[in-house]
């Protein structure tokens, strides 16, 4: 595969990586798209165990707990340790690949369509959400993303739909327990459509989705909690006969819709090109989308072939995710080394940054994912955590290189001449690559 180009990385990837060679020119198109069939030398590395796995772990851990058993031998120590792995791979994954624009469909689908610990309990469906559920779907149709999303069983859990019983069900009669609509709403307001519904449609599709349950017997619906008679949902009618097979059939329905096709294009722009993208871009966007049935790689090439993504202005502000990212590829590291003199305890700790920039791994705030936006990640103390993280990693590594060539290498024309006087100004290597770190033109993209 074709390396990508400096304004490739830089814009729709983590940043040149050192040890390759950019290619030359701007933004091209089926360059950028080939990476969606690409194989990545650096993925296996960063695998990780699947649901089906985590089950397994799931159900020693509850024996255990059951029986008294602690120490380091056993399943709830193991759960520990695969969470941090996990955390440390949303990090170091990105900073390795080879498949920049990839990677960045990866985390902007998460985000979009999120589910978080921010409270507990989820920590151990995340990764797995991320890759069994987003990442294969990421050049297919949104409409099989959104059904792949939802039916996952960290969603399920996040947003309790597990506990969602229809009022006249077997189960709601004989308990008196009824519907749990915070699936209903977020898939209509933040997975897919944004506007077009009513508070009606919220409520009837919670009696759609009521009994959804997927856990290591499969994805299906309890007949127990199942709402029996027609749901009226956006105008149409849905039954109870195959309550799963109904489930798909509204979030094909919910996918066509041109209130979603709007709402994702609008998504997509927003983060890759600008705070506020261009009418004309998301137009386009939605075009694409809706002429291909929800195809995502030519709402893709649409994006990569309008005239704001070959701009030399940077618009956007990197998240903390991808500015550590960009940081380590840089310097050609993954974040995983130890015996790095200036971190605390000699080890970078990339998650625990990221919490300090504002992103704590895997516990965005709100359903609606982390900030899209760059006044999101702008609060005196998200932007003092860059300069530290700026600090210590030009500290541990700053007398590997010169600082200018760094820059030059960082961003090659798209740097600023006040920014190669401030580094080449520094009096030591490491404070050269300090101020090329903590520059506004590094954190931008």
């Amino acid at each position: 595969m074709e390396p990508a180009s400096l304004l490739e990385e830089i814009r729709f990837g983590y940043g040149p990586r050192a040890g390759t060679t950019p290619a030359l020119g701007g933004i091209d198109p089926d360059r950028v798209l080939a990476q969606l069939t690409a194989d990545d030398p650096s993925g296996a590395a960063w695998g990780r165990p699947g649901i089906a796995d985590r089950y397994a772990l799931f159900d020693v851990y509850r024996q255990e707990k059951l029986a008294g058993k602690t120490g380091k031998d056993t399943a709830g120590f193991q759960l520990k340790a695969l969470e941090k792995d996990d955390a440390e791979t949303f990090t170091s994954r990105p900073a390795t690949t080879s498949l920049g624009f990839f990677e960045r469909l990866v985390n902007l689908w998460s985000n979009r369509i999120t589910i978080s610990d921010a409270s507990g309990g989820i920590a151990r469906y995340v990764q797995s959400f991320r890759d069994e559920a987003v990442r294969p779907h990421i050049a297919g149709r949104y409409a099989d993303l959104l059904k792949a999303t939802l039916w996952h069983p960290g969603m399920l859990t996040y947003l309790t739909q597990t506990n969602s019983t229809g009022p006249h069900s077997k189960l709601g009669l004989r308990k008196g327990i009824g519907l749990n609509e915070n699936l209903a709403r977020e898939f209509l307001e933040l997975h897919s459509m944004g506007t077009g519904y009513t508070q009606g449609d919220v409520t009837q599709l919670a009696t759609l989705l009521a009994g959804m349950n997927n856990d290591a017997n499969g994805p299906r619906v309890d007949g127990r909690r199942l709402e029996p008679g027609l749901k009226q949902i956006l105008g149409a009618a849905y039954g109870d006969r195959d309550p799963a097979a109904e489930i798909d059939r509204l979030v094909e329905t919910v996918a066509q819709r041109p209130e979603t096709a709007l709402a994702t294009a609008h998504y997509l722009a927003r983060h890759f090109i600008a705070d506020n993208p261009p009418a004309d871009l998301v137009a386009t966007l939605a075009a694409a989308y809706t002429a291909n049935d929800t195809e995502l790689t030519p709402v893709y090439r649409a994006l990569l072939e309008h005239p704001a993504a070959h701009s030399l202005e940077r618009h956007k502000l990197r998240s903390p995710q991808e500015y550590a990212a960009a940081s380590l590829r840089l310097l050609g590291l993954s974040g995983q080394e130890t015996a790095m003199q200036g971190f605390n305890k000699h080890s970078m700790q990339v998650p625990a940054a990221l919490a300090r920039m504002g992103q704590p791994v895997f516990k965005a705030l709100r359903p609606d994912g982390w900030p899209e936006v760059a006044a999101g990640w702008m609060t005196p103390p998200m932007m003092a955590a860059r300069v530290d993280w700026a600090v210590d990693i030009a500290r541990a590594t700053g007398d590997r290189a010169d600082p200018l060539a760094l820059t030059d290498f960082a961003l090659g024309p798209y740097g600023t001449p006040l920014l190669r006087r401030a580094v080449g100004g520094a009096e030591q290597r490491w404070e050269g690559l300090a101020v090329l770190l903590a520059s506004p033109d590094f954190s931008r993209r």
